[in-house]
């Protein structure tokens, strides 16, 4: 049994990272919280000790992101732009690499628990063909196969709130078996900041510590 995790993201760029955040953050303080969540996600998707964890990536950034991710991380440039693409190219060719289960997550949202990735892997490997977490605005923070089932990207609103029902709608036509993993967070909007602020402040100071600096950094500022 060969697994692999993938993670979606950016190498984080001042005035074009994270802009929703803007104000009450400044460019530079939206950019350190966008390396935070990444940093964060890649420490506990390298945490469940799976056979590769890999970073998929928009063109021409390898260079930028070879600096700021653990060595341990394969970098994957996509070959086009769009999200759609991403994803179908990745699960593509971590099963043409010969992986029995691939499972994929976002970089928004660093608090997520291993255990919940985990429990989707189980879901794989006990007989599910698509495993998925939605998100509370609509769309999905994970997506896993045990097989390639590329035609769930097919036909979707992406970047909108019917992300997770269409998707839902897709595998049913594909006659897929659906296990769903706990509803989670994208941290998008200020709002979104606001609750992962308060998620923190009652965790363990382990949790996603590089957002809580920045966070803790971000917010002494603007109190000065």
């Amino acid at each position: 049994m060969r697994r692999a995790l993938i993670v979606v993201g950016k190498a984080p760029v001042a005035g074009k990272t994270k802009t929703r955040l803007v104000p009450p953050l400044s460019h530079e303080d939206a950019a350190a919280l966008s390396t935070a969540f990444l940093i964060d996600t890649l420490s506990t998707a390298l945490s469940l000790g799976w056979e590769r964890t890999t970073l998929v990536h928009p063109r021409g950034q390898a260079s930028l992101l070879q600096g700021l991710v653990d060595p341990q991380v394969h970098l994957l440039e996509q070959p086009k732009d769009g999200l759609a693409d991403a994803l179908a190219y990745a699960f593509e060719q971590h099963f043409a690499a010969g992986f029995t289960y691939v499972t994929l997550i976002g970089s928004d949202n660093p608090t997520l628990p291993a255990e919940t990735i985990r429990a989707a892997a189980a879901a794989l490997e006990s007989g599910a063909d698509l495993a998925i977490g939605p998100t509370v605005d609509g769309g999905y923070y994970l997506i896993g196969m045990r097989r390639q089932h590329l035609g769930v990207f097919d036909g979707i609103d992406w970047s909108t709130p019917r992300v997770f029902m269409q998707t839902l709608e897709r595998a049913s036509q594909l006659g897929l078996r659906v296990h769903r993993v706990r509803e989670w967070y994208d941290v998008d909007e200020v709002q979104d900041v606001e609750r992962l602020e308060r998620e923190l402040a009652s965790s363990p100071r382990g949790v996603a510590p590089r957002t809580r600096a920045v966070l803790e950094l971000s917010r002494t500022a603007r109190a000065d």
